[in-house]
């Protein structure tokens, strides 16, 4: 059949794939679609991040449809814009895990209470447990003798549950040495608060963030067992088990979905920590990052001596893509409004400060870019809009609801 031929599968670095299947007596030269200027992908300012709340509900409620027995809450710091915590709040039966006071009055502010919050940072500043105790949150996790005596100060019969370290197979960050202690050391601090009139209620891990192996949360389950099971043969009625964050996201190909993390969760839950009855998940990335697209301008480009074409862009690292040069690698679709040939290009993207830091990722291209063409990055809803900063005098990107500008990203799927 003639006609032209398009693979928008992204896997890596590898950029769209054209055909064009007319006998070559009829070849002509194609051209990379452009976008009108009036479409509002022009108007927007950049650098923008825009973000559908409707998708922050949409995953959230999946990984509660995966877990139906489990309390789900999403975790603050990947994005605590209002339109994301907003909708999350409204619905029946959601939660929050948080790490700092701030966080807490957030919450507060929408009308979420303490009753709605689990405390999971096992490290706490004093004056922060106060205000989430005078906020009503009761549920804290430690792993540590001194956190204990922060937590017993207060007189009152908190919950807790420790922190363990486990096995982090298939994650791109392993979170096994700031926190975490293993089983041995697990029971010791169990029974400790237990003596200092505290309620010890359960055990919590995490097996690392963008994790892709679902195995590996039925590993840490069989690796916090025994603490599991000693703890109990001592009289402590453990009945929570908290299995952290780490659900991955699909930025440049398919990962594991909630339900296959899920299933090998229920596997192996009953036999390796019976009477589990309450099960938190602290979801963080996999709620938000699909909510939100970068919307960045080429600004410059340059040859450089070693051969690569550089193309320099009006945000970077430090607009909160601080996750590139560690491995996290979002899909780009370029922008154009004039038709161009299409011409496979190479480039090293790079952010708009005076620093060598703010380099980003290789990029191919089905088209050669200029000077006042757009890229999307797709997929930038996590631990961006916390973390930017206006180092070097660069404003960090400013943050739109795709509905207010009649945006719908999904037109522009990622294809290099």
């Amino acid at each position: 059949m003639n006609g032209l031929t398009v693979d928008s599968r992204v896997a890596g670095a590898s950029p769209l794939l054209f055909t064009f299947n007319q006998p070559p007596q009829q070849a002509f030269t194609l051209a990379y679609p452009t976008t009108p200027v009036g479409h509002p992908i022009w108007q927007i300012p950049t650098p923008a991040l825009v973000i559908n709340p409707r998708k922050a509900v949409a995953n959230y409620q999946a990984i509660q449809r995966a877990f139906p027995d489990a309390t789900v809450g999403y975790t603050m710091k990947s994005n605590p814009n209002a339109m994301i915590l907003d909708p999350i709040a409204r619905l029946e039966d959601s939660w929050f895990e948080v790490a700092s006071r701030p966080e807490i009055e957030v919450l507060a502010r929408i009308g979420v209470g303490g009753d709605r919050v689990f405390y999971s940072n096992p490290v706490k500043q004093m004056s922060h447990i106060r205000a989430a105790i005078a906020g009503g949150v009761r549920l804290f996790a430690f792993d540590s003798a001194s956190e204990v005596d922060k937590l017993a100060a207060f007189g009152l019969p908190l919950e807790v549950y420790v922190r363990m370290t486990v096995p982090h197979t298939g994650a791109l960050w392993p979170l096994t040495h700031k926190f975490g202690v293993e089983a041995h050391t697990a029971v010791e601090l169990l029974e400790m608060a237990r003596a200092r009139g505290l309620k010890p209620v359960g055990l919590a891990f995490h097996v690392g963030s963008q994790c892709v192996r679902p195995e590996t949360w039925a590993d840490a389950l069989r690796t916090v067992a025994p603490a599991w099971a000693e703890a109990r043969s001592r009289g402590i009625d453990l009945d929570l088990i908290d299995l952290g964050g780490g659900l991955p996201v699909a930025y440049t190909g398919p990962v594991p979905k909630p339900a296959d993390v899920a299933a090998a969760v229920y596997r192996v839950l009953g036999e390796t920590v019976p009477g589990a009855h309450r099960i938190l998940l602290e979801p963080g990335r996999s709620v938000s990052a699909s909510t939100s697209d970068m919307v960045l301008e080429v600004t410059g480009l340059a040859e450089r001596p070693d051969g690569q074409t550089w193309l320099y862009l009006d945000g970077g690292v430090f607009s909160g893509l601080y996750e590139i040069p560690d491995g996290i690698r979002p899909a780009v679709r370029p922008i154009l409004a004039e038709p161009r040939p299409l011409s496979m290009t190479t480039y090293r993207l790079a952010g708009p400060t005076c620093d060598s830091v703010d380099t980003l990722f290789e990029m191919r291209s089905p088209v050669e870019l200029k000077v006042g063409d757009r890229l999307i990055l797709k997929n930038t809803g996590a631990y961006v809009y916390g973390v930017g900063s206006t180092f070097n005098g660069f404003s960090v990107p400013e943050v739109y609801e795709a509905s207010e500008w009649t945006l719908d990203m999904d037109e522009f799927p990622g294809i290099c």
